[in-house]
């Protein structure tokens, strides 16, 4: 799922898009709208966590709570929104928002695992559609994959002698898209306090 949205303000409208539903839950649907209407793949991706959103219907009928639902697919849009973004952008663009470049780094090697890890996970549904096996071994395989990932990468980064001062950080310039995106976030953010 990629995303052509400059990573800071993408990143900046997440946080005012994320404050608005907690503040008020009415804005649920219009953030959905929102992060629908300028990332369609927020759409598609949405549309493969039905078992997810499904189980989380029925655990919200069950326990109450209906009206939490909207709000937890809302959010789960903006997360999916962030995960779209190339995550070495995001990483330049938090140290742009001077954040400590450890921080960045390693929120940038999460998201990159988390694609990975997303990758693999696709790969792995499309193995059991050929070899019938249950659910509780796909999460092993899952399990064993992602450590091996995560070994590995962190392997590669120590024999490269990675250096956290040395990157240059480089931050694209927002364009158009990017400021609609940026004005209506801020117009729901505002509403949402009234």
């Amino acid at each position: 799922m990629s995303s052509r949205f400059e990573a800071r303000t993408a990143l900046i409208s997440t946080l005012l898009l994320s404050l608005s539903v907690l503040v008020d839950q009415r804005m649920s649907l219009p953030i959905l709208i929102l992060t629908v209407a300028f990332n369609f793949n927020v759409l598609k991706a949405l549309a493969k966590l039905t078992p997810l959103i499904a189980f989380y219907v029925v655990s919200c009928l069950f326990l109450g709570g209906v009206d939490k639902i909207l709000t937890m697919v809302a959010l789960l849009s903006l997360f999916l929104f962030l995960y779209g973004l190339n995550p070495e952008e995001v990483g330049f663009a938090l140290m742009y928002f001077r954040f400590p470049p450890r921080f960045a780094y390693s929120i940038c090697i999460s998201l990159r695992l988390l694609q990975n890890v997303s990758n693999d996970l696709n790969n792995l549904l499309q193995l059991k559609k050929l070899e019938r096996f249950s659910y509780l071994e796909l999460l092993k395989r899952l399990t064993n994959i992602a450590i091996i990932r995560a070994i590995s990468m962190a392997e590669s980064l120590k024999s490269r002698s990675f250096d956290l001062d040395m990157r240059i950080s480089h931050v694209s310039k927002p364009n158009l898209k990017d400021y609609a995106l940026l004005f209506s976030s801020i117009i729901l953010a505002l509403l949402s306090l009234l």
